[in-house]
């Protein structure tokens, strides 16, 4: 089943998320997909799918 799904930065803080999309190889590996979503802005939103062959990593960077 494929879900859409909403990833908000919903602090005002100086610290970014950075949103990577993985999916699964022929080897059952979790490969990266390229550009991953930097959500720097308090508010600022991105929305992507799911699936049993995908997934979010989702990772708090340091401020800049």
């Amino acid at each position: 089943m494929t879900k859409m799904i909403r990833i908000e930065n919903a602090d005002t803080s100086n610290w970014p998320v950075r949103v990577t999309v993985q999916h699964k190889n022929e080897a059952g590996e979790w490969v990266d997909q390229p550009s991953p979503v930097q959500i720097d802005q308090p508010t600022q939103m991105t929305e992507t799918y799911l699936t049993s062959g995908r997934r979010l990593v989702i990772e708090e960077k340091p401020a800049d």
